[in-house]
């Protein structure tokens, strides 16, 4: 960042004081301040001084261009085609509903018209390179505060879209499916003052603490993150009512393939897990009371 004219004028009266042969030249010691003050008075101002005030200004003028210069070379890093997993995950991500690629000569990519009309529907991605293929994992927002696969029209259009802009010979595999399964099962010791028998808040009607905090946490997990079942107990005991919760088992499973145990750490094969219909947190939470 460039300096300021007073910065770069101090700077030069400070190299000016380690030469004695220049003592001489007064007032000593000098400042941009004094030197502006003296500006405005009646006063006489030194040559010298007017001297460094101009060779300042041209060092802080020169600094300026230094500073656009850099803004301008970051702007053409920050858009050059570089075909990192960031890259491709950013590029997901742009993909237009409706829209079609045009190709500009001047950057040498495929783009969208900048007035073009089209809908961003990928609202989470993640970009894995595993065995020399690049995977990518989408969903889009299903309205509610979740996620949900792409309709196959929609994939079919995404597929294309990241066909036309990415690096020739690369090998790119698209995820677009289904949460992944969660299938829980808990005993849940709650406080007989807050909570119901079902798990219902006596205060607040059609609430059950549990039930939302085990699906807020589920929605807050990071796309393709994590599923930690020491964090995921801590969310559950944040709940109101809830004294102590006793995971008895927890198990996931992707599309038709059976369900296995996440153990400590799962990571879904679509990105993000869901609670499976079949086993509803109504079902699976045995509450009971601490008395």
């Amino acid at each position: 960042m460039s300096r300021t004219i007073k910065e770069i004028y101090d700077a030069i009266i400070t190299e000016k004081e380690t030469f004695s042969s220049l003592n001489t030249l007064v007032p000593n010691p000098d400042t941009a301040q004094t030197f502006l003050t003296d500006l405005t008075s009646a006063s006489k101002v030194a040559i010298w001084r007017l001297m460094f005030w101009v060779v300042a200004v041209a060092i802080w003028s020169h600094e300026q261009i230094f500073d656009l210069h850099k803004a301008e070379l970051i702007e053409i890093g920050n858009n050059l085609i570089t075909g990192t997993k960031r890259w491709y995950k950013e590029q997901a991500l742009l993909f237009q509903y409706g829209d079609s690629l045009q190709w500009n000569p001047t950057k040498l990519k495929y783009e969208y018209d900048p007035l073009s009309s089209g809908t961003k529907i990928v609202t989470a991605c993640s970009v894995r390179e595993v065995s020399g293929q690049v995977r990518i994992k989408i969903a889009k927002d299903d309205g509610v505060g979740g996620l949900e696969p792409l309709t196959p029209t929609e994939e079919t259009a995404f597929t294309s879209y990241m066909n036309q802009i990415k690096f020739a010979g690369t090998n790119v595999a698209i995820t677009n499916i289904n949460a992944d399964d969660l299938k829980l099962s808990i005993n849940l010791y709650y406080d007989p003052l807050v909570l119901k028998s079902t798990g219902e808040s006596i205060l607040n009607a059609g609430i059950f603490p549990v039930e939302d905090a085990i699906n807020n946490h589920l929605k807050e997990l990071p796309f393709d993150g994590t599923f930690n079942l020491t964090k995921f107990i801590d969310a559950i005991q944040q709940a109101e009512g809830v004294v102590d919760p006793v995971l008895l088992s927890s198990e996931a499973k992707s599309g038709a393939n059976p369900y296995v145990a996440t153990g400590q750490n799962y990571i879904a094969s679509s990105g993000y897990l869901a609670i499976d219909g079949a086993f509803p947190l109504s079902s699976v939470i045995n509450y009971i009371p601490v008395i």
